[in-house]
């Protein structure tokens, strides 16, 4: 893998670019990356912001932008490589019943298959977590079957409730919190994927794995007070590989 492009990123950020790529040796680099930066810099780094191929990194007020990517160029030279860990896959518990799934008829159609398939393609992949985005904690996932992806809506709705599972073209993801957007509803979590009270306040992160579980309403509605009074325990399990 060839060495990344390290520049200023504004004025107080610096910004780390490898070739546009998204696969799992892309990803164990940037976030092998990301620790290396939060170790070495700990001092001088306010936070970092991964993505598919880059990593940002906001520097502390007084921190010099170019000795501090000068060290930075120096650390990354010699990387080591590791393995990556085999992490927890989160099980998401998701309700596809038509009163949350608004466009899983459509999404249906457009593939040519039965509802009940769409349901069956959602919830069979292990989802790789990216990066989070769009919305704070909005998990970029990496594995949505081809049969399943679907144009996003000419015509985005006002608005979308937290907890909201939609696929947007080659992609399926949660939405964290109420808000516009035109991906397709095909159901939704009665979970809390952002909360400014928790810590870390996004439940998911880069690099996690997590498998759609599909639920009655009852069950909804059981997990959802669970969730209030935080008592809700996640079921996990190995991932493939």
């Amino acid at each position: 893998m060839k060495q990344p492009a390290i520049k200023s990123f504004g004025e107080k950020a610096v910004l780390i670019e490898w070739e546009p790529s998204i696969n799992d040796n892309m990803l164990t680099m940037v976030l092998q990356v990301k620790q290396l930066v939060l170790k070495t810099f700990a001092r001088e780094v306010i936070e970092t912001v991964p993505t598919y191929s880059s990593l940002a990194i906001f520097i502390k007020k007084g921190v010099k932008q170019d000795d501090f990517i000068k060290q930075l160029t120096q650390k990354l030279k010699n990387i080591p490589k590791t393995k990556p860990a085999i992490l927890r896959v989160l099980h998401i518990p998701v309700c596809y019943d038509p009163k949350f799934a608004l466009d899983i008829e459509e999404v249906a159609q457009t593939n040519n298959i039965t509802v009940p398939k769409v349901i069956e393609l959602h919830t069979t992949p292990q989802y790789k977590v990216y990066f989070l985005g769009f919305l704070p904690g909005f998990p970029y996932l990496g594995g949505l079957d081809k049969r399943l992806q679907t144009p996003r809506k000419k015509t985005p709705r006002e608005k979308i409730e937290a907890g909201s599972v939609a696929i947007g073209g080659s992609q399926t993801g949660v939405y964290t919190t109420s808000s516009p957007g035109g991906w397709n509803i095909i159901g939704k979590s009665p979970l809390n994927f952002f909360s400014i009270e928790k810590k870390p306040p996004a439940l998911l992160k880069a690099g996690d794995f997590i498998k759609f579980i599909p639920i009655s309403k009852d069950e909804y509605r059981k997990i959802e007070v669970e969730v209030i009074v935080d008592i809700y325990k996640f079921g996990e399990e190995a991932a493939n590989g």
